[in-house]
């Protein structure tokens, strides 16, 4: 009598789906970070001895001062006239909204007073200044 004998399987793991996966999230990845470094400014931060990372930055909007003072939100130039605005209505969609102050390490502190105060009258006090680490 003949019995049941399963299919010979071939023992080898397929290495080509994984590898098409690896390629597609180096992709994404790659992609994503083209994206983020875009919103921020090359600066020459300064440098503080006590500085620290935090552990969960959250939901933060980017401010940066250039050496002269130039104001951008994210990447795009704007005025000072025109950020308390801008900061409002980023707050009005998202209400638990923080700043990350960037400015250059030889920007007068009367530009970054200004943006302080911006963030005040858009109802933003929580902010985070930018620095290296030594």
């Amino acid at each position: 009598m003949k019995t049941w004998a399963p299919e010979e399987v071939d023992p080898d793991f397929e290495l080509t789906p994984m590898i098409d996966i690896v390629f597609l999230l180096i992709a994404f990845f790659m992609t994503l970070i083209s994206f983020v470094s875009a919103e921020l400014v090359e600066l020459t931060l300064p440098d503080a001895n006590k500085s620290s990372v935090p552990e969960e930055p959250g939901d933060r909007q980017y401010v940066s001062l250039d050496i002269n003072g130039q104001t951008y939100f994210g990447a795009t130039p704007i005025s000072f006239e025109a950020l308390p605005q801008a900061l409002a209505a980023k707050r009005e969609a998202y209400p638990a909204l923080k700043v990350f102050l960037r400015a250059d390490a030889n920007t007068p502190h009367r530009h970054v007073n200004r943006v302080m105060e911006a963030c005040a009258q858009a109802g933003i006090f929580d902010l985070i200044f930018a620095s290296n680490k030594n």
